[in-house]
């Protein structure tokens, strides 16, 4: 078992180190694919882009979720980055964008995550990439919606048929908690229903049987985000779920994404190491 592993983690060392990875490799960029053909969302928002490895054979796939509150980012502003160092490394990621609030109250964006990853194991062979092995990630708002796919089975089960082929989450500086917020932002994206916060809540869902998650956090992270993930931790592995948490030292909120070019960057190396201890297991 994975246990839940605390570790304060300095900028130029990381809980998992994979040097036989982490050279960069010349990639290709297809933009603005439509993933939901049925609909026409404004803004792009029903778009996705898919970065990849020049030369692949099986690569695994990382699909890829922006930060900004529900409410503003794109995948061109939150993804591009992020995406283009992990398809340099190997990986095939998908990076889309989702409605954002407050004109499109959640769920839009958990229906739009859920679509985008089902796009993803439809597709993602034809580009040379391997559909059974997919690792959903985001960072902030993003990473909540992959934490809470990764929990709750309503959103789990309309991945049913699917399910074996995500092998776990990566969920950078992610909210967990719904009643951390204030008013103005849960009415905002969640509407003014008491019940759907605490639903809507990743810690709401804590038990057995979940998916696999790598949990980060920076050190000047937002206030209390550090207990709270750790807390959540245990739970899980109270549960006899699988899960690890790192502490990134010396980054802040945004900055923990924004240090990807460093050669040894926490959040690259433990990333590339989480798939290659899902795929040991």
């Amino acid at each position: 078992m994975l246990r839940p592993i605390i570790t304060a983690v300095c900028c130029c060392t990381a809980l998992f180190i994979v040097e036989d990875v982490l050279a960069a490799k010349p990639i290709q960029a297809k933009q603005n694919i439509d993933y939901v053909p049925s609909a026409d969302y404004s803004d792009n928002r029903d778009k996705l882009d898919v970065y990849l490895p020049k030369v692949r054979d099986n690569n695994p796939v990382l699909v890829h979720f922006h930060g900004g509150g529900l409410t503003f980012g794109s995948k061109e502003k939150g993804s591009k980055a992020f995406a283009e160092t992990f398809a340099q490394l190997g990986l095939c990621v998908v990076a889309p964008n989702y409605r954002l609030a407050p004109e499109h109250l959640f769920p839009a964006q958990m229906l739009d995550a859920v679509k985008a990853i089902k796009w993803a194991v439809q597709h993602m062979q034809s580009y040379g990439c391997d559909t059974s092995n997919i690792v959903i990630s985001g960072h902030s708002a993003g990473a909540y919606l992959a934490a809470l796919l990764a929990v709750d089975e309503q959103w789990l089960s309309k991945l049913a048929n699917l399910r074996g082929n995500i092998q776990g989450v990566v969920a950078i500086s992610p909210l967990l908690e719904l009643s951390s917020l204030n008013k103005t932002h849960l009415e905002q994206v969640w509407g003014t229903d008491k019940h759907i916060y605490r639903s809507a809540s990743v810690t709401s869902h804590i038990e057995q049987n979940k998916l696999p998650m790598l949990l980060m956090y920076a050190d000047n992270d937002h206030p209390g985000m550090d207990k709270e993930i750790q807390q959540f931790a245990q739970a899980m592995f109270i549960n006899n779920n699988h899960v690890q948490v790192i502490e990134a030292m010396n980054r802040d909120h945004k900055s923990i994404i924004n240090h990807l070019q460093n050669k040894d960057d926490v959040v690259k190396s433990s990333v590339m190491g989480w798939f290659s201890l899902l795929n040991a297991n």
